[in-house]
């Protein structure tokens, strides 16, 4: 199987990086290579099945969710179809510090994936502060203030 949409780039060991489209938060992303995430969670055959043929049309929309200590907590479904396929051996995560943000960041990413799919991709924040993102966004609107220079 071939997702030709991936965006993807080589590293210096000529391993392949996967890259998101939207990667709305760029202070929260970190290059992790897969054989440093743990998994917790197994996978369902549907709708792996289902994530697959929109990554064939597609490619990697948003960014999987990893916690502090690399447990992968949102795409599974994804990091499967990338590892079993042997499609990359890395890519851009967001990693949270703490529960709050790890609800945040999945439900961002089925938000966006949602946007997406209805042809009404984000082009700002705007809808982080209406439903169904609002409440979320203000449990962390730190992260809206995070690489911000302060003058």
């Amino acid at each position: 199987m071939i997702l030709e949409k991936l965006l993807k780039t080589k590293d210096l060991q000529s391993r392949t990086i996967v890259h998101p489209l939207y990667q709305l938060f760029p202070n929260r992303l970190e290059l992790i290579y897969f054989d440093e995430v743990k998994i917790v969670h197994g996978t369902h055959h549907d709708f792996k099945i289902t994530i697959r043929n929109d990554m064939e049309k597609n490619g990697l929309l948003c960014p999987m969710v990893l916690d502090e200590n690399n447990y992968l907590k949102s795409g599974n479904h994804r990091f499967k179809i990338l590892t079993k396929n042997k499609l990359a051996n890395a890519s851009l995560f967001y990693k949270t510090k703490n529960d709050k943000e790890t609800f945040f960041f999945s439900k961002l990413n089925i938000v966006v994936w949602m946007m997406h799919i209805s042809g009404k991709p984000p082009t700002d924040f705007e809808f982080l502060f209406k439903p169904p993102m609002q409440k979320h966004t203000e449990r962390c609107f730190h992260l809206l203030q995070e690489g911000v220079k302060k003058s």
